[in-house]
């Protein structure tokens, strides 16, 4: 976990900087409206009739880039759709950024030479993953990043796929991966209809997340703290994620969180999650993560 966090929000001098002066450092950006799959649990197209939107020019990316370089940004979360559809927009993030992380569904495989962390979305076994992401994804995630050391598995916990949990991680265990984190979402959003994972139908699902937590340490990514912001999801109050980092669509709109209207009375992300423990709001809490 400590490495994952080094990497993830390091160097501590940046949080520093952003407690004293007010500049925010990290950025998340969906890459493109555009993506070659159809997750049954996406929340990208809710409310988009639009699956087919025009792309922006690299010289266009390349420009905002260094904007948000010279504002102070160090670290870029590229988002989508599909970012990876979108190589020429990553690899030039690369170029600018020294802290790039990706969310990728794992289909499009990333070159090698972009030597940052992948958050590749798996969600259970072939058959639970395939039932979800559509037929023989899973065999092609594998294919591109069988022992991939950038990888950290992004499973999407449902009521009907957290059953899976414990071989997920037994997967990035045995494939060299740096280890699973998880989000919680409903299991079919209708590509147009926003649904929750009430109270009651997380219950199962935490018990599954202690459980897993127990049994692998190392392997899998959430700690108690984490585990406790999905357990207890009304956020409205406080949400570091949501309101020190900045968020922007694929037009550069700014947006709240990853969805335009995120509904945080009933948080499922691992953005916020991990701001639980890592909070950019505490410093302190921010150093405990270098330490021996």
């Amino acid at each position: 976990m400590k490495k994952f966090s080094k990497v993830f929000f390091h160097p501590l001098w940046l949080q520093l900087k952003r407690a004293i002066f007010k500049v925010k450092y990290h950025a998340d950006i969906d890459v493109t409206d555009n993506c070659n799959l159809r997750c049954k649990h996406c929340y990208h197209f809710h409310c988009k009739n639009d699956f087919k939107a025009q792309e922006l020019p690299l010289h266009v990316w390349k420009k905002r880039f260094n904007g948000l370089y010279k504002s102070g940004i160090r670290n870029i979360l590229l988002c989508g759709g599909e970012p990876a559809l979108r190589i020429d927009v990553i690899m030039a993030a690369d170029k600018i950024f020294p802290y790039v992380f990706v969310i990728t569904n794992g289909t499009i495989k990333i070159p090698k030479k972009f030597n940052h962390t992948l958050f590749v979305s798996i969600d259970g076994s072939q058959k639970t993953n395939d039932s979800i992401r559509g037929k023989s994804v899973f065999s092609r995630v594998m294919k591109n990043y069988l022992g991939d050391e950038r990888v950290v598995i992004n499973m999407t916990l449902t009521p009907y796929n957290y059953r899976d949990l414990e071989y997920v991680v037994k997967l990035s265990q045995e494939n060299g991966f740096q280890g699973v984190v998880c989000n919680i979402c409903a299991g079919d959003t209708d590509f147009g209809t926003p649904q929750v994972v009430t109270r009651k139908e997380r219950v199962p699902i935490i018990r599954e997340l202690k459980r897993v937590m127990k049994l692998y340490p190392k392997d899998f990514l959430l700690n108690k703290r984490m585990i406790e912001w999905f357990e207890y999801p009304d956020h409205r109050d406080s949400c570091a994620w949501r309101d020190e980092v900045l968020h922007f669509d694929v037009s550069w709109n700014l947006r709240k969180c990853f969805v335009t209207n995120p509904d945080c009375s009933n948080c499922g992300s691992f953005a916020g999650a991990f701001q639980s423990l890592a909070s950019l709001r505490h410093p302190i809490e921010m150093m405990k993560l270098f330490l021996p």
